[in-house]
């Protein structure tokens, strides 16, 4: 038996809503569809040729191909639109004022359960800041409607699992042959995105369900990615070549990760470089937690690129009793200075996963509201986040800081807030507010609003 109640009639904590848990009922409720209940309709996509995305319903036989596999090809076109108004000011460069757009579309070609061809593209963005169609209200200097249209490429590649794509090869089905592959151009993000948030051309292998004593389950993945890796700056590097071992263990208590990253520079500029990343999460009573340690070696001078340094970082949640809100605290020290394997221009540095205050939207010239790099800092980002009315209306408030560790770079505090609230089936509108106290240079500010459009 469930009961809603106002989080005011139990005081301020939780903020969201709460709900009273007695004990399960003893009255059987009937399966729900949306015949007979108020769930929703299933929100058909932009096109859909072939067996609909998740219907119901008799499945097409499909056909036989000589590998012996059963192909049931469906084409599914699905977007994300992104458009926002937003203002932004760094207590540093003049004040950004702007409307700017994002749509990222996509097409699915899915032959199996296992195989399938993705293609995207972003046709209103060149995947820089300042490279979003729009329109710029200030600076003055450069008003007026920003066309940055495009046919880009963004995502290709193709991935499958060889003993679904060749059963001809094992019809007993004993050979070791599950090992899954893609290639292609295809998204990077590993450690959550502190050693790698980049779109990369790469083919990877990867085996999962390895049973070890002690592991109920390893996957382990072997990436080469030959081209367009971003680096740590951002800066396109089609000479850069990196080769990586990444691999996830299932303890019986928590969940480990060991990554490890090798950059080979062909133009031979002391930008080679090594990176390796280990991170367990688990629960430690009513905590949730996620420590993490990422290092980067340099193989010659630090520079923009590549550089020595460790980011030690940690993530701490709870959620308070009766609720679904979540308080979290997220600590971090950086030793030296901490470079990324590779990340998109649009997607702010290692600190971006730490806290919405860390974080870049990835859209237009709104830029994160601290600084998200890791260069002899520590800092720390302290946050609640309620819900409301069934998850369909969000508030995070969270407040950080950052304090270089060498007594010569700047101290920074900033307070924000985002909000979101559900207005359709597949609208949402998203509010943004922050103020940053910053050492050495005038307060920074930033507000924006934001409709996304799933279609």
């Amino acid at each position: 038996m469930f009961s809603a109640k106002p989080a005011w009639s139990d005081g301020i904590y939780p903020l969201g809503e709460t709900s009273d848990v007695s004990r399960l009922s003893d009255e059987p409720i009937p399966f729900q569809t949306p015949d007979n209940s108020d769930l929703p309709k299933r929100p058909g996509l932009i096109w859909e040729f072939g067996d609909p995305f998740l219907d119901t319903g008799k499945l097409d036989s499909g056909f036989e191909i000589p590998t012996g596999a059963v192909w049931q090809p469906r084409l599914w076109l699905f977007a994300t639109l992104r458009s926002a108004v937003q203002t932004y000011d760094d207590g540093v460069a003049p004040r950004a004022s702007e409307w700017v757009s994002r749509l990222d579309l996509f097409a699915n070609l899915q032959l199996t359960g296992t195989e399938k061809m993705v293609f995207g593209i972003r046709p209103f963005d060149t995947n820089r800041p300042d490279r979003f169609s729009g329109y710029t209200f200030e600076p003055t200097a450069d008003d007026g409607f920003n066309d940055n249209t495009n046919a880009n490429i963004r995502t290709l590649f193709f991935e499958g699992d060889l003993g679904s794509l060749f059963p001809i090869l094992d019809r007993q089905g004993s050979t070791p042959l599950d090992f899954g592959f893609s290639v292609g151009r295809q998204p990077l993000l590993f450690q959550d995105g502190i050693m790698i948030n980049d779109t990369v051309d790469a083919v990877g292998l990867v085996r999962n369900n390895v049973r070890l004593p002690g592991v109920s389950n390893l996957r382990s993945s072997l990436v080469y990615g030959w081209d367009e890796l971003g680096r740590s700056n951002a800066q396109l590097n089609d000479e850069a070549n990196m080769f990586g071992f990444f691999n996830s263990a299932d303890l019986k208590n928590s969940s480990v990760n060991l990554d490890m990253v090798y950059v080979y520079d062909s133009r031979d500029l002391g930008q080679d470089s090594f990176n390796i990343g280990l991170s367990s999460t688990q629960r430690i009573g009513h905590l949730n937690t996620t420590f993490r340690v990422n290092s980067s070696i340099a193989e010659g001078r630090d520079t923009l690129a590549a550089a020595d340094g460790t980011l030690l970082s940690a993530e701490i949640s709870l959620t308070p009793y009766g609720s679904d809100d979540v308080f979290y605290v997220n600590p971090f020290i950086a030793i030296d200075n901490y470079t990324q394997v590779g990340r998109e221009p649009v997607v702010g540095g290692p600190l971006g996963t730490l806290g919405i205050l860390f974080a870049s939207p990835s859209i237009g010239n709104f830029a994160a509201e601290l600084n998200p790099f890791a260069n002899e800092v520590a800092g720390v980002a302290i946050g609640y986040q309620a819900f409301w009315d069934n998850h369909k209306r969000n508030l995070i408030l969270e407040a950080a800081g950052r304090k270089n560790t060498t007594g010569v770079g700047n101290d920074d505090l900033a307070v924000g807030f985002q909000f979101q609230q559900r207005l359709a089936q597949r609208i949402q509108l998203q509010l943004d507010g922050h103020y940053a106290f910053q050492e050495n240079r005038d307060n920074g500010y930033g507000a924006r609003t934001e409709i996304l459009i799933q279609f």
